[in-house]
């Protein structure tokens, strides 16, 4: 009975340590962090930057590098959020502390850019022509190229063509239909009519053409030697 129960403590003793470092850790503790890291603005425009994982003794406070720049404001009374305001263009960095009391758990930043208001937005091409599930990226060119503005895409047919937030455009159906970009700052739009239709079959790959690494046989030159000689033959004669 004895060597039973060592076997089975020893038995267990042994499984534990095999199984217990791939164990999932129960309470690991997340520490703060921002919603984003770095942020591309444009002028006049308004952030809610965040901060994640906050216990409930958790204070933040925000400030800006350049107030000039980038404003931030928090009216929450622990500052789990702030706005973050495009004041004028350039750099600046938004620098989070978390605290309690009067412990220091830990500092954050984030980056942000602002750049000019779009006022202009095109298409490098009015029709695109598209094949049967073919995708395509549709790049608007915006103005002044400094602004990191982004337009919002829609389709007046998602059944025929649909297209994402970043402007790739998927063929689904037969048919026509166009995509709008819009600039939220300025309303000035772009369209594009995507044609969808059915691949060509090209006739010319049909054709089996001989591969270049292929030699011609002994047979073949023969034949093709005997023509030249009986076409010289028939050019003296003429003549």
């Amino acid at each position: 009975m004895k060597k039973k129960t060592v076997w089975l403590l020893a038995f267990v003793f042994l499984a534990f340590s095999v199984l217990a470092p791939y164990a999932p850790a129960q309470g690991a503790v997340k520490k703060p962090k921002l919603n984003v890291k770095k942020l591309n603005m444009t002028l006049g425009n308004d952030f809610r930057l965040r901060v994640y994982n906050l216990k409930k003794k958790h204070t933040v406070t925000y400030t800006s590098s350049n107030t000039a720049v980038v404003s931030v404001n928090s009216k929450a009374s622990r500052g789990k959020t702030a706005t973050v305001s495009a004041v004028s263009t350039g750099s600046a960095t938004i620098n989070v502390t978390v605290r309690r009391g009067k412990k220091l758990i830990r500092r954050l930043k984030c980056r942000v850019r602002v750049t000019p208001v779009a006022f202009s937005i095109k298409f490098p091409k009015r029709t695109v022509r598209m094949s049967l599930l073919d995708r395509f990226h549709l790049d608007p060119i915006i103005k002044p190229n400094t602004s990191s503005e982004q337009p919002i895409f829609e389709s007046d047919n998602p059944s025929i063509a649909s297209v994402s937030a970043h402007g790739v455009v998927t063929a689904l159906a037969l048919g026509k239909t166009t995509i709008t970009a819009t600039l939220l700052s300025s309303g000035f739009t772009a369209t594009c009519t995507i044609e969808v239709r059915l691949p060509r079959e090209d006739e010319a790959d049909k054709t089996e053409k001989p591969s270049r690494t292929e030699k011609p046989s002994y047979y073949e030159k023969t034949i093709k030697n005997e023509k030249r000689s009986l076409d010289d033959t028939k050019e003296y004669v003429i003549s």
